[in-house]
């Protein structure tokens, strides 16, 4: 308590002595600088633009740096961001294990730069090295920083994988790491307010090893990832592949019976119209020629609307989630008519998995509306592609609010996740527009790429 009691009088210009100067740069410069130092760094790994307001509230947390009460540090800027910088449109979790990330690379490398520049003072000049180092903050910061930069660059693609995908995938995963980072700032605390006593070069030593670990654990962990996420994609498209193929050898088999059989038909209908008995060809059609005809022509007027589809892995998808959901007894319609290859700007791994989960949630809410309809179509406008599909709801009009920022889907469980996963995959593409409406008892999902 004496501890928080002497940094509270921080706040007053007698805790910096007589010289207001001292209080202006100790207190309101140096404070700034302290939290600016953070929020810059994470809004370089996030994009995530941070007003001047939100660097002000530096004066309030900085203060308290050398007492354990700093350990909220990152659950408070997280929270502000969350709340008034985003407004809840990004996961409060994704934010907080940047935040983490940020802080526990940054005081790493301050742990080891710092001491290094206080024993290089010390030696080269140590008469004047206390006024040096006092008034060397910035400069200090500024080096700080300089080698911070650099490391961030190095491992940005893999954090950026590793907080929008692995964070889904393996969260326990990552909140352990996360823990790991939050003792990084309890480390840094115990140095300068000791529970146990750490010597300088322990301490330096400690930051070092957090800065490796950070940089081969973020690596690792997101290429292990991306690795299986590619080799489950492969599969899937495989799968689709497959599927396409059989239902193309199914629909030759039909047609060679149907050829080898026709004759058959034709002669008992021959029969039935020689003896002008019109029960009997009324009875015949019904139950030989028109099931047949039906058959061929749902499994044809699918493959004739995808003809113009030039991404086989695209192609093989559509074909396949359209008969899932005619098996599922829906009025299913698709549109492509022009011919459509999605944009090289776009991975086919990730167009794949886009409209797999637009698909995958039409089918589950159309299956369950009183009217079972979906309707998907592919197009180019101008220099956009556009991917859209409608399809019946239960409900007369769904709260598309539940569709963005809490990352909520049409429907709950892996449903929910799948609209959760096509929002990070987006996230990666920011020349990607994704438009949701709804009216009259649908949904109409629209996917724009620019």
């Amino acid at each position: 308590m004496q501890f928080i009691y002497t940094e509270l009088q921080m706040f007053t210009p007698m805790f910096f002595g007589p010289n207001l100067l001292d209080y202006i740069y100790g207190f309101w410069i140096m404070m700034l600088l302290s939290g600016a130092c953070i929020l810059y760094l994470f809004q370089k790994i996030t994009k995530i633009k941070m007003p001047f307001w939100i660097y002000l509230t530096s004066y309030l947390i900085f203060p308290f740096r050398r007492t354990y009460l700093f350990l909220l540090l990152p659950i408070i800027f997280s929270l502000l961001t969350y709340f008034f910088v985003t407004k809840r449109q990004i996961s409060f979790s994704y934010i907080l294990t940047n935040m983490l990330f940020d802080i526990g690379l940054f005081y790493s490398v301050t742990a080891v730069l710092g001491l290094i520049i206080v024993a290089s003072v010390q030696s080269i000049t140590p008469t004047y090295a206390t006024p040096i180092l006092n008034y060397g903050g910035p400069i200090v910061y500024l080096i700080e920083i300089i080698i911070t930069m650099p490391i961030i660059k190095k491992i940005q693609p893999a954090l950026n994988y590793y907080s929008k995908t692995v964070l889904v995938q393996a969260p326990v995963l990552v909140w352990l790491f996360n823990l790991f980072l939050f003792f990084r700032i309890f480390l840094g605390i115990n140095y300068i307010n000791p529970i146990i006593k750490v010597s300088a070069p322990v301490h330096m030593l400690n930051g070092l090893l957090y800065v490796i670990i950070i940089v081969l654990f973020t690596q690792v962990t997101a290429k292990f990832y991306r690795y299986k996420n590619l080799t489950i994609s492969q599969g899937a498209e495989l799968t689709n592949l497959q599927a396409y193929t059989s239902h193309i050898e199914t629909m030759y088999d039909d047609l060679r019976r149907f050829r080898h059989d026709y004759k058959n038909v034709l002669l008992s209908l021959e029969g039935a119209v020689s003896s002008g008995d019109i029960k009997e060809v009324q009875d015949i059609f019904q139950r030989v020629v028109k099931p047949t005809n039906t058959n061929l022509d749902d499994q044809t007027a699918v493959l004739s609307h995808l003809e113009n589809i030039k991404n086989i892995e695209i192609k093989s998808l559509v074909y396949n989630k359209v008969m899932t959901a005619i098996n599922d007894h829906i009025d299913v319609s698709v549109e492509v008519v022009e011919p459509f290859k999605i944009s090289p700007k776009v991975k086919i791994t990730d167009g794949v998995r886009i409209i797999a989960i637009l698909f995958d949630n039409a089918i589950n809410a159309a299956k369950k509306a009183p009217t079972k309809e979906i309707n998907f179509s592919l197009f180019t406008k101008g220099s956009a592609q556009y991917i859209v599909i409608r399809n019946s709801t239960t409900e007369e009009k769904v709260d598309l609010h539940m569709l963005d920022g809490n990352f909520k889907g049409i429907s709950s469980g892996k449903h929910s996740l799948g609209l959760r996963n096509l929002r990070i995959i987006l996230a990666s593409y920011p020349f990607i527009q994704h438009n949701s409406q709804s009216a009259n008892h649908s949904v109409t999902q629209e996917i724009i790429i620019h």
